[in-house]
Parts: C-alpha cells; structure tokens; sequence
C-alpha cells in the first residue's frame, strides 16, 4: 500500500478512535449530571441472593425513595447494620415505625431465598431499583481497581498524545516534493 493510502487509512483509524473516546467521555459525563440530578446511584451485586433476577455481577441502578414510598413486591437497596455493604432484596412486608412517621419497618427476602432476611430494616430512605444489567457490574469491579485505573489512564494518555501527534510527511508527498511542506 502506498504511504499516502497507510496514511489515510491511520487518519481515519484514528479520528474513529478519539470519536469513540470522545462519546464515551460525553455519557459518562452525562450518567454522573443526570444521576446527580435524579438521585440515582449504582449498587454491584456480589451475591446469587436475587437470582434469576438479578444474578450476581449485576449493576442495579437505584433511585432514592422515602421508606414511606416503597411497597411490597419492590427491590431495595439499604445498609445492614453491623455490615459494610449494603443488601438488595425485594420487599415482602412493609410496617410503620411507632414515635417515626418517617420510618418504616421492611421485611425483605432475596428472590432465591428460601426464607425472609433475619431481622427486618428500619429505614427512613431506600434505594429502590429501577434497572439492573446483568454482568455490568463485574465490569465496574474491575475498572476500580488501582491496576485498572492507571491502565485506562495510561491509554487515554497514549490516545490524547496519538490525536495530537502531528503526522509524517513522506517523500512520496507532492507537497514536499514541491518544497511547501
């Protein structure tokens, strides 16, 4: 192939390659205005509790929701006293909280449990699942990781540095055979 065809052919590699850089930096840009906007969060489920569900390696997307709101046959996502990550179960009983208008009572129940969740959630707010996307999360897993994040750093380095590294002439290029290169 030519130099003049190679190079072509690496122009327009590389304008699909910052094109597509550039329109998953504009969603990720849009997820977080828009989530911030409309309280909604990510959860990554680790566990097979809500299979078929939502099996383990989901990413569930939540809204915040006053406890008040949530009714029997929704999955939620609350903290679990004593554990560092929170639960997603779906909703079996929902009771009001005495001297707490605000708070409710939840008995929850992973879809693939047998039986309910041990001690009921006494929440004021809720992170109710309004999607899921199954192995997403598994994803999202790997790219916090401190190897995974230099490694994405790294190439949209190499990416930023490539779009802006101005190309070659050849002698094959008449402008320079010219001399107005």
């Amino acid at each position: 192939m030519p130099a003049t065809g190679r190079r072509t052919v690496l122009h327009r590699v590389r304008a699909v390659v910052v094109g597509l850089a550039g329109v998953v930096g504009v969603l990720c840009v849009g997820w977080f205005v828009i989530a911030a906007a409309a309280g909604l969060s990510l959860v990554v489920v680790t566990t097979g509790s809500m299979s078929p569900t939502i099996p383990a390696g989901s990413v569930v997307v939540s809204e915040r929701a006053a406890a008040a709101d949530v009714r029997p046959g929704d999955v939620v996502t609350v903290p679990r006293p004593g554990a560092t990550l929170p639960v997603t179960h779906r909703v079996v009983t929902v009771e009001r909280v005495d001297g707490d208008p605000a708070a409710r009572s939840l008995t929850l129940q992973g879809d693939a449990n047998d039986t309910v969740d041990r001690d009921p959630s006494v929440v004021r707010e809720v992170g109710r699942t309004v999607a899921s996307a199954p192995g997403l999360g598994r994803v999202l897993q790997w790219s916090s990781a401190p190897a995974a994040r230099g490694l994405v750093v790294a190439v949209v380095g190499l990416l930023v540095v490539w779009s802006c590294w101005p190309p070659r002439r050849s002698v094959e290029d008449p402008d320079v055979e010219r001399g107005r290169a």
